[in-house]
C-alpha cells in the first residue's frame, strides 16, 4: 500500500512539473509571437533619418521583442545617439513601438570638401551632409582640425572658437538667423542680410539682444553695425551705412574696431568708436537706439 502511494505521488508531481513546464513554453511562445516587434513609429526628428533611430533601437538579436526594448532602455541600457538630446521608447501597441526624440539644435556648419558639416552649441558634429539646412549660419575665417561625425570641433585658437560657440549659442537663444558667422582677424562679425555686425573678440548676450531691435530701425539700409564697444553699463552703438566688404577681402584690412570701409571713405581712424562719435553729429537721421537699453545709435554714411 504504501509504495503505490509513493507512485501516485511521485507522477502527480512528475504530471505537475510537466504542466507547468507546457503552460510556461505556452505563455512564452505567446509573448513571443504578441511582442514580436512588426513596426517602431519615429516622431520627433527632423536631420537625424528614421533609419538611424530604428537600427540604433534595435542593436542586437534579442531587440526583435517589444517587451525586451522596452525593458532595456527602462533600465538605461538602451542606446542612443550623439545627436540627441532625448530618447524615450514606449508601446503604442503589444507589435508597435514607440519612440518620440529631441534633436540637439544645430547652431552652424563648416564646409569640409564636398560634405556640409552641422555642429550644436557645444562643437558636437551631429551631422554630414550634401544638403544645405536653411537658416543655419555658415561659419568662415577660423580653421579647425580633423572633422568626423559626433567628434567635437577643435582650433588651434581655441579661445576664438569658443566665442563663435557662445555666439552661435545666443543667436540661437535670441531667434537671430544669421547668413554667416565671420572671424575677421579675431573680430567676430555676423552677416545678415544687407547688415555686418561686428560684435569685438568677446561675445555677450547684451551685445546680441540690441541688434534685432535696431535691424528694425536701420530698416532696408545696408551698412556695418558696430557693437565692439558696447556692455550693460557702457558704450556706444554706431551705424556706418555703406557697401559691406566683399567676400574675399572679408578678415582682410581689419584692426579691432577700425573697419576697412573708413579708410575706403577717406576718413582716416585711429579709434573706431573715438572717430565714430565724432562724426556722428552729421547725418544723424532719427535712430533712437535700442529698445531695451535706450543707448542712442550714432549713423554716420560714408562719402
Amino acid at each position: 500500500m504504501g509504495n503505490r502511494r509513493r507512485r501516485k505521488k511521485r507522477s502527480h508531481r512528475i504530471y505537475a512539473l510537466i504542466v507547468l513546464l507546457l503552460g510556461a513554453a505556452i505563455i512564452a511562445a505567446v509573448l513571443f509571437l504578441l511582442f514580436y516587434v512588426q513596426k517602431i513609429e519615429v516622431k520627433g526628428n527632423n536631420y537625424v533619418t528614421e533609419k538611424e533611430i530604428i537600427e540604433a533601437v534595435q542593436d542586437d538579436e534579442l531587440s526583435v521583442n517589444a517587451l525586451y526594448i522596452l525593458g532595456k532602455y527602462a533600465l538605461g541600457r538602451g542606446k542612443t545617439l550623439p545627436s540627441l538630446e532625448r530618447m524615450k521608447v514606449g508601446l503604442k501597441a503589444p507589435w508597435i513601438v514607440k519612440v518620440e526624440v529631441k534633436e540637439k539644435p544645430i547652431v552652424g556648419y563648416i564646409q569640409n570638401k564636398e560634405l556640409y558639416d552641422y555642429f550644436d552649441k557645444e562643437g558636437l558634429v551631429v551631422l554630414e551632409s550634401t544638403e544645405l539646412i536653411d537658416g543655419v549660419p555658415y561659419i568662415e575665417g577660423i580653421g579647425v582640425g580633423e572633422v568626423k561625425l559626433y567628434g567635437h570641433l577643435k582650433s588651434k585658437n581655441s579661445k576664438l572658437f569658443e566665442q563663435i560657440l557662445e555666439t552661435s549659442r545666443e543667436i540661437t537663444k535670441h531667434e537671430l538667423k544669421p547668413d554667416r558667422i565671420v572671424c575677421e582677424e579675431d573680430v567676430i562679425c555676423l552677416y545678415i542680410g544687407r547688415i555686418r555686425v561686428c560684435l569685438g573678440k568677446n561675445v555677450s548676450s547684451v551685445q546680441i539682444a540690441q541688434i534685432q531691435p535696431i535691424l528694425e530701425k536701420i530698416g532696408d539700409k545696408e551698412g556695418t553695425l558696430h557693437l565692439e564697444n558696447y556692455s550693460e553699463v557702457q558704450g556706444t552703438i554706431t551705424f556706418e551705412e555703406g557697401p559691406l566688404p566683399q567676400e574675399a577681402d572679408a578678415g582682410e584690412g581689419q584692426d579691432g574696431l577700425n573697419g576697412s570701409q573708413g579708410a575706403d571713405a577717406g576718413e582716416p581712424q585711429d579709434d573706431a568708436g573715438g572717430a565714430q562719435e565724432a562724426a556722428a553729429g552729421e547725418g544723424q537721421d532719427g535712430l533712437n537706439g535700442s529698445q531695451e537699453t535706450g543707448i542712442g545709435v550714432q549713423e554716420e554714411k560714408q562719402e
